[in-house]
């Protein structure tokens, strides 16, 4: 019993002991010991931290009380917003874009792919030509596939920046103002409005699944909206640009309460030119004989020597509307026209075929 009792009382003092208030020189010690650990830390995080030139910049211009923009983006002080937080696009200059420079569309790429989980040889290049001669933040493949299979869904898996392609799930639109799209051409017409919402959504760039990235789109992201539209033509829709509160679109969408579904272009091209662009050309940035929108396109592209792609910052490649079928094999016994060079100069190494494969081994 002595000892159940001595027991006890040890342990009332440990207690005691444990949720006392320490006295000061406890508390330098532990202090002492907090800041030397805490230096330690940032020590070790400091070995592994490397300051960019653009982190340098931002930390002396908030040193200084400014705040500088992120990745360039137009901030609020650029933007002029509505109550609902839209921004208010009324007098953006679309010719010169903001005078500061800084970019309104996002650097998002977003690619259409309805009723399709493989991709042919031309979609794989021209996403490669995305990554590699864009570099977008990020690549959006819009499909209302659930999975992607083939040689060539491995091959993209594989193209540098991969990283930055997201696969979103996205209904192919049905109707439109009461019309069904379920005609003809429907796959196209909703290929048509849904790149319209897209931007629409989140605001960015759109192309076709067969356009070529010659160069950076980076100086387009200045507008609030854009689009090739040659004198001779209607706009060209294949490559767009936008803010996702640019003023063109609905006007746009608003020309689908007259859909005619028996007529390729005209909802797509010709009725927003004389509808909306004809009466307020302000609305876009006008780009012309940058983006090879036009037909002629077959002729520079396919049978052309010495044609100057180079100077295009894209170009479409009109795959449908030539018969040459083009694969990794097949590219190397075309003709020396530019589109063989354009493939060239971004097919990945692991797709040229070996010897084997071209039948060069005895």
């Amino acid at each position: 019993m002595k000892h159940r009792k001595n027991s006890g009382s040890e342990s009332k003092w440990y207690l005691s002991t444990m949720f006392r208030t320490p006295n000061y020189r406890e508390l330098l010690i532990l202090c002492v010991i907090a800041m030397g650990m805490a230096g330690y830390l940032i020590y070790l995080m400091s070995l592994n931290y490397k300051p960019t030139e653009e982190s340098k910049k931002f930390i002396q211009a908030e040193s200084h009380g400014i705040h500088p923009r992120v990745n360039n983006m137009c901030d609020d002080t650029d933007l002029k917003h509505f109550p609902n937080e839209s921004v208010d696009f009324r007098g953006f200059n679309n010719y010169t874009g903001y005078p500061s420079g800084c970019y309104v569309v996002p650097d998002i790429v977003h690619l259409i792919k309805f009723n399709q989980d493989e991709f042919n040889f031309i979609e794989m290049i021209c996403i490669a030509s995305i990554l590699i001669n864009h570099k977008p933040s990020r690549l959006m493949i819009h499909t209302n596939m659930f999975r992607f299979h083939g040689k060539y869904w491995t091959a993209i898996k594989r193209l540098p920046n991969f990283d930055r392609i997201r696969v979103v799930y996205l209904s192919k639109p049905k109707s439109i103002f009461g019309h069904s799209l379920e005609n003809k051409y429907g796959s196209w017409h909703s290929s048509d409005i849904a790149r319209l919402k897209l931007i629409q959504t989140y605001g960015g760039i759109y192309f076709d699944s067969d356009v070529f990235v010659v160069q950076s789109m980076h100086p387009y992201r200045r507008f609030e909206f854009g689009l090739e539209w040659n004198y001779h033509m209607n706009l060209g829709n294949q490559v767009l640009f936008g803010h996702k509160d640019a003023r063109v679109i609905p006007h746009w969408l608003e020309t689908y309460k007259q859909y005619n579904g028996s007529l390729w272009y005209y909802n797509g091209g010709e009725l927003p030119t004389q509808a909306v662009l004809y009466y307020k050309p302000e609305l876009i940035h006008r780009v012309r004989d940058k983006f090879g929108t036009d037909v002629k396109m077959l002729t520079y592209l396919y049978s052309t020597k010495d044609w100057a792609w180079q100077e295009y910052h894209v170009i479409h490649l009109f795959s449908r509307h030539q018969k040459y079928i083009f694969n990794e094999s097949s590219v190397l016994n075309y003709h020396e026209f530019p589109i063989k060079q354009m493939i060239l100069s971004v097919m990945p190494d692991y797709m040229y075929p070996t010897l084997e494969e071209t039948g060069a081994l005895p």
